[in-house]
């Protein structure tokens, strides 16, 4: 009954914020703040059009440096470079005589290149043809997803991994458009398009798309510290990337609330938490937003081989994203690793009454702490499950998303680190 109660009343909380305005808690009222500035247009994304990723950076390096943390051997900021394609101009897209809305209609790949002109529209059948006995060099093939069997559907995906000598793919989506960043530039250019958006039997496609590689684009991971107060050799580390998609043109902002302005808010909070004095650990205490996760983990890697403080010395590390949501619960990759410390966190949660549940995980390269744990530091990865589904999308904004569970993910950190921390 405690737990009904307690979801019945944040959702009653969470809809009067959003009605009336009424205050969250202080710490999340705080770390709404944080959310709603890092996901705004004017950090486009914290990607790679007009340099969002770095004025997001920035913008961390302030907050860090205002609220007291040290920086790390005389820098809070780790740079590195890495190549990644760009979308700063035309994203025009008309199926037919339809134009289509950037994001919400249609996606464009990644590794897309700059490409104009109308094309004629192949739609596919299953069986599908021989490609070496009719040229579909100047065409583009149409995969419709929806209503595929088995034999079908495996076909098509092995088509999409492996194209033919096409101008491009238009893949029709049942439901969801799912964006992401890529390192380099395809030869070919594939399009997404929700089944809702493409009109019945249209023969052409008309595009305008403007992509822009850069090879060596710079990008920083930002780090502050607390010194511990008794041993100050051995760390906690907290970690959360602050990077998201950026734009796909100049009207598509993918502006990342929950993935993951959400967990940097997170780790800004609990930096605050611990530079109190009364809140202060025996271990020293790092704080890590890492740059480039969306492009392939890249800032979490670069950090692991050039550490500026010994990896060895970490004595247990706390990656964090997706801390929007909770209704469902909580996961904890890396849970089934690290046995001991995932029953402690199971202890905090069922003696406090704070999370539905905390399932758990093995090994998995799906955030920042992978690095870690491939060189041996004792890392979990937590993520909140349930509420909502926008992810990769337009739809991730700060204006709807609740925090169900942001306050107690907060505490039951905190008392997790009551036990490691000195």
């Amino acid at each position: 009954m405690r737990r009904e109660l307690k979801v019945i009343s944040t959702f009653l909380l969470t809809w009067l914020v959003f009605i009336f305005g009424i205050a969250l808690p202080c710490n999340a009222q705080q770390a709404k703040e944080y959310i709603e500035k890092l996901s705004s247009p004017s950090f486009h994304g914290r990607g790679y059009y007009k340099m969002g990723d770095d004025k997001a950076a920035k913008y961390i390096q302030n907050e860090f440096s205002k609220a007291g943390l040290l920086p790390v051997n005389g820098t809070y900021l780790q740079k590195f470079s890495f190549p990644v394609n760009t979308f700063p101009g035309k994203m025009d897209v008309k199926i037919g005589k339809q134009k289509l809305v950037p994001g919400k209609d249609f996606i464009v790949s990644p590794a897309c290149p700059t490409i104009k002109g109308t094309y004629p529209v192949i739609k596919l059948t299953w069986p599908l043809p021989d490609f070496t006995i009719k040229n579909y060099a100047n065409d583009f093939l149409l995969v419709d997803k929806s209503n595929l069997d088995s034999t079908a559907a495996a076909a098509f995906d092995e088509l999409l991994r492996n194209p033919p000598p096409v101008k491009g793919v238009v893949v029709v989506e049942p439901a969801k458009l799912t964006w992401g960043v890529s390192g380099k530039v395809n030869d070919q250019v594939f399009i997404r398009v929700l089944k809702d958006s493409f009109p019945a039997n249209a023969t052409t496609i008309t595009l305008n798309i403007e992509n822009k590689f850069i090879k060596d684009y710079v990008s920083a991971n930002v780090m502050g510290m607390i010194p511990g107060t008794t041993n100050a050799d051995s760390f906690l580390v907290f970690t959360a990337h602050y990077d998201h998609l950026g734009r796909m043109g100049k009207n598509a902002l993918f502006a990342g609330a929950n993935d993951n302005a959400s967990g940097t808010a997170m780790i800004m909070e609990l930096a605050k938490y611990y530079l109190k004095e009364a809140n202060r650990t025996g271990k020293s205490l790092l704080f890590i937003a890492f740059a480039a996760e969306e492009a392939g983990l890249i800032g979490s890697k670069f950090y692991t081989e050039n550490p500026p403080l010994a990896l060895n010395k970490i004595r247990f590390l706390i990656n964090l994203d997706l801390m929007g949501n909770g209704e469902d619960g909580m996961m904890v990759v890396n849970g089934e690793v690290h046995e001991s410390e995932y029953q402690l966190l199971q202890k905090i949660n069922s003696d406090q009454n704070l999370l539905k549940t905390i399932g758990k995980r093995g090994k998995a390269r799906n955030s920042d702490h992978y690095w870690f744990s491939e060189r041996g530091v004792p890392a979990f990865f937590f993520y909140t499950t349930g509420g909502s589904k926008a992810y990769h999308d337009i739809y991730d904004v700060a204006e709807t998303l609740p925090l169900t569970e942001f306050e107690d993910v907060q505490t039951l950190i905190r008392e997790f680190v009551k036990v490691l921390g000195n």
